[in-house]
């Protein structure tokens, strides 16, 4: 149910999956990252940019998934505040996350899953109760 909820939210965003499944995978970086960016920028106009009307709320993008590099994987998530928190401390605090674990925890140990319901809905995910505890900062009130 994962792969399939990542591939619908992917194609609702515009990313390519080919790219998930080459050997480069790990390097992705983000369609939302901008580059040229900084914190003085204006944060609403920064969104807009990089929004679409046609991306369902869950699955827009937060300001840190514009301003920090990170791996397009986090992009498909319909949870907004585990978005911002693993890309503001990967990117603040690179000590704090292992982003290759969460990434695995995600991925391959099923620690979020998409339990039916429309995959760009947050309603339709749950999260397992190891990974709710392992990765209690980067939740909040999930």
């Amino acid at each position: 149910m994962l792969l399939r909820a990542c591939l619908h939210n992917a194609q609702r965003l515009g990313i390519s999956i080919r790219q998930f499944f080459g050997y480069e995978c790990m390097s992705l970086c983000s369609p939302f990252y901008r580059a040229n960016t900084t914190m003085s920028d204006d944060p609403q106009a920064l969104i807009e940019n990089v929004s679409s009307p046609s991306t369902p709320a869950h699955l827009q993008p937060t300001l840190p998934q514009i301003l920090f590099p990170h791996h397009p994987i986090l992009d498909l998530l319909p949870l907004p505040t585990l978005r911002t928190r693993a890309v503001m401390l990967a990117a603040t605090a690179p000590t704090s996350i292992d982003a290759v674990d969460l990434k695995r925890d995600i991925i391959e140990r099923a620690g979020i899953v998409c339990r039916g319901g429309q995959p760009w809905d947050m309603h339709s995910w749950v999260a397992a109760p190891w990974f709710l505890k392992k990765w209690k900062l980067l939740l909040g009130h999930l």
